[in-house]
């Protein structure tokens, strides 16, 4: 199997579903963690488990090489990410030129490189692969600056924010991390079809977006340092009391809500957002 960002190597390399650089963040050297997927728990204890990795779809050189600059900026803005809180909270938007002072433009872009990497990786290990075309994907993860098909919308979560704080107060407790991403969800919109899913990291939730083939008539405004970012909202998005869930689906349901374990009410609401992207 190539690669599927350079399309010339083979696939030996496994990039990581969770950053190594987070794991390492939030649990430290030695730990004794556990994977959720909605259905089983699985124990690991290490950020180079393979567990916590995608199949080999990309090859060493697009992994370390290529992609470093966006890696890079992933790892620096969660760094940040009791500033980035405090900047949601008190003007609604991010500032990537306090994230990132030297060189924000750049930055903001290739932390959206990131972004379209893990994209790009989750539609590739999908049931759809066979029906997509990945390409303006990985020529922007290659280098070209716009993408006119990929979208990205970062939200906070008041309640996973308070929750991950929580967590930091009892070294012992297992569960000190809160990193999560969702399922790849197939839309079909008028003659495109498109691919949507989430990932979590602490208070913010970050959905991501994926037209197969017509561009979106919105795009991603890198010219610009400060972004908008939408509070979750709270009574909306938790219908039920967090007391109605034991054990692990307690966990899905914090970072998922009211589409926890439900595909079609997430369909629903990711194909609004297709709708708002093309007209």
């Amino acid at each position: 199997m190539k690669c599927w960002i350079c399309q010339i190597n083979e696939a030996n390399s496994e990039e990581h579903k969770f950053k190594a650089s987070d794991i390492r963040r939030q649990f430290g050297k030695s730990f004794d963690a556990v994977y959720y997927d909605g259905e089983k728990l699985y124990p690991f204890n290490s950020p180079k488990d393979k567990l916590i990795k995608f199949p080999k779809i990309i090859c060493i050189d697009c992994n370390n090489n290529k992609a470093r600059n966006a890696d890079d900026a992933y790892t620096i803005f969660f760094e940040n990410i009791d500033k980035i809180n405090n900047m949601i909270e008190q003007t609604g938007h991010i500032n990537y030129n306090e994230i990132f002072p030297s060189n924000w433009k750049s930055s903001k872009i290739d932390i959206h490189r990131y972004f379209a990497k893990h994209a790009g990786c989750k539609i590739m290990t999908s049931n759809f692969v066979d029906q997509v075309d990945i390409s303006q994907l990985r020529l922007f993860i290659l280098g070209k600056e716009n993408v006119p098909n990929f979208y990205v919308r970062i939200f906070l979560n008041e309640i996973t924010k308070e929750f991950t704080e929580q967590l930091k107060i009892n070294p012992r407790d297992k569960y000190r991390s809160n990193i999560a991403f969702g399922s790849t969800i197939y839309v079909g919109e008028s003659n495109d079809i498109g691919f949507a899913g989430s990932i979590i990291n602490g208070s913010l939730r970050i959905e991501w977006y994926y037209g197969n083939q017509n561009h979106f008539n919105r795009s991603i405004d890198f010219s610009t340092e400060s972004d908008f970012v939408k509070k979750v909202n709270i009574e909306d998005y938790y219908p039920k009391a967090f007391t109605d869930f034991i054990n692990e689906d307690f966990f899905s349901y914090l970072n998922f809500g009211k589409y926890h374990l439900n595909e079609e009410l997430l369909k629903n609401h990711y194909r609004t957002m297709f709708r708002f992207l093309y007209y």
